[in-house]
Formats: C-alpha cells, structure tokens, sequence
C-alpha cells in the first residue's frame, strides 16, 4: 500500500505517465488515483471537457483509442477514464459491444503525447496471459490497489487521523477496524461521519463509534450466536427480533449462523489437533481475523455443545426448506431449544 500511496503523491505533484493501469478491488484507493487525476490536470487547465470517462460495457475500446489519438478541440491535455476494463481479465462478458484488444497493443507501443489513458479494472485478478494484457503491464504505470492488509489499513487509519488534526485511541480504532469488517473503504467512509460528529472536540471515542456505526448483517449473527451460546433467551430473542424489524430475511440469518457455528467447529477441531492461527486460516481459506474471532469463543464452550447447535440449525433450515414450518417461528423455536439442552 505504501507503493500506492507514493503513486498518488507522485500524480498530485504533476509526475504523470502517459498511461496507467489501476488493477484490484479496493474502492477507496480507486477512488484516490481517479480523484488525484482529475484534480492534477483540471488545475493546469480550465476545460473539463478533455476529462471524459467509458465504460467498456457500454463503449467500444475502438472508440476509445481514436478519442485518445485525436487532438483535444481546444487545446490541453486529455485525461481519459476507462472503467470495467475487463478485456485485460478472464471475465466473459455478454454484451453486444465488440472490442478489438490489438488497437490497444499498438497504441501502447506509442501513446499520444497529449493524452492519458486510466485503464479501472476493478478485479481481482487479470489473465496474464492474453497478449493485451501483457503489453499493458509492461507498458502502463501500474498502480495495484488489491485490499489493504490489516497493518496497513491501521497506518492509513491513523494517519489520515492525524493529518485530519483528530485523535483516536488504539482501542477505538481497532473497534473501527472491527465494526467495518476490517475494509478499508467502510472503514474510512465511517471515520468521515465520525469527524463531522467530533467537528467540535476532535476526539473519535468508543462510544461514538458503537453509536454511529453501523453493524453489519454478519457481525449481529456473530453476537446472536454468542448469546443463543449463552443460553440467554431474553436477549437472543430480543437480538433476533431486532433483525426482522430490520427486514433482514430469516432464512438469510438462519444459514448465517449455520455459517458461524460451522466456523466455530471447524476452528476449535483444528486448534485441538494443533494447528496455529495462521495454519488455521491457511486451510479454511478465510481472513485471519475471523479464525482470531473464532478462537476467542470456541475456547468458552464444548465441542458437543458447538456440534449440537449446529444440528439443531442443520435441522430448522431442511425444516423450513421442506414447507413444513414458519421461518420466522423456526429459529425462535430454536433458541428455546438450545437453552434447554443439557450438556
């Protein structure tokens, strides 16, 4: 992410290249190197008119190449956008535009002078093996804006923080971290709204992150869970209901929390065979953070009693599936259940 950041810095001093690829799937890194762009060559001119943004889903990468070979009308520098540039990737694509990937190849080996090209492929991966794609990664100043890893959202984090002239504890912020699924993008969309309800103070608190941010679907199952673990019927109900005056789907949540206590055996088998943190995370192919989470609460509660729960929702959701049962009633009907097994 450093190398990213050093990019953007570089744009903004006006060291522009004739050509960049931007390739992953952080949106807010996108969002930066599109912003920088346009803020750097709309200060050294005043017509927006040689910005121009395309679509490959929507225009042909034909018409694209002849914009940028054709001279600006009025003079200036062109700054051409090419979002969903999906011809550099595997992705098949049923649309009626037609492209021809070897107009982009020659164009590479040439670029105008009086033009830049921002090739937005917004995935997770390009195929390396089209020749198209490699005159691009040869050519073109790549600037990889994959998700940042936890470290480096933090740093982010914190020093726009600090730039920003606001504070924030390590708690806070790891609490920030935690409520935005540790996104980058989500988590510094939140810290916006948190600066303006801080305007005055400057001091992002705990309790105003637990009160203006949001919870995501995925994290109320987590706590749902914990409390159906708990046996407290009051406040699982009280959490489950909660969720449907939301309007989130009760089949939704039900195959949710058979997701989360699927985890959560998976985890705590795996820990009991020896297995580390990292190993764990390596074999279920998930974030480390989630086999971190996992851990914490495996550890207060037996195997048996995490492999009954998960039967008892194996058996709510073919219940549900089968018509036989209310899906709302179902999972009510399982948190009563659960509570009163003995172990």
């Amino acid at each position: 992410m450093k190398t990213v950041l050093k990019q953007i810095d570089k744009i903004k001093k006006g060291q522009l290249k004739p050509v960049y690829a931007v390739t992953g799937t952080e949106r807010m890194l996108i969002e930066e190197v599109t912003t920088s762009l346009t803020d750097t060559i709309r200060s050294g001119q005043e017509d927006d008119m040689n910005i121009m943004h395309f679509d490959l889903n929507e225009t042909s990468i034909d018409d694209v190449i002849y914009e940028a070979e054709s001279f600006p009308f009025f003079g200036g520098q062109k700054l051409i956008f090419i979002h969903s540039s999906y011809i550099f990737t595997g992705k098949k694509v049923s649309s009626a535009v037609k492209h021809t990937p070897s107009l982009v190849e020659n164009y590479l080996k040439d670029p105008s002078d009086f033009s830049i090209l921002v090739f937005i492929a917004p995935y997770d991966k390009l195929d390396k093996r089209k020749k198209v794609t490699k005159s691009l990664l040869k050519s073109a100043e790549v600037i990889d804006v994959t998700p940042a890893s936890d470290k480096d959202t933090a740093d982010y984090l914190k020093n726009y923080c600090e730039k920003s002239g606001y504070h924030m504890s390590r708690e806070s912020l790891e609490r920030l971290m935690q409520l935005t699924d540790r996104n980058l993008s989500k988590a510094k969309n939140e810290l916006d709204k948190l600066m303006v309800y801080h305007i005055e103070d400057k001091e992002i608190s705990m309790e105003s992150i637990d009160k203006l941010v949001s919870k995501s679907l995925e994290q109320n199952i987590f706590e749902l869970n914990e409390r159906v673990l708990r046996k407290n019927i009051k406040q699982s109900i009280e959490l489950y209901q909660d969720l449907l005056h939301q309007k989130e789907d009760p089949i939704k949540i039900l195959a949710l929390m058979i997701s989360q206590f699927r985890l959560l055996l998976q985890v705590k088998i795996l820990r009991t065979k020896g297995y580390q943190q990292a190993d764990i995370a390596g074999i279920l192919k998930i974030h480390p953070y989630r086999v971190k989470l996992a851990l914490q609460t495996e550890k207060r509660f037996k195997q048996t009693t995490l492999s009954q729960a998960h039967r008892y929702l194996i058996s709510a959701d073919y219940e549900i599936k089968s018509g036989k049962v209310d899906p709302e009633m179902q999972i009510e009907l399982f948190i009563w259940k659960f509570s009163t097994m003995t172990e």
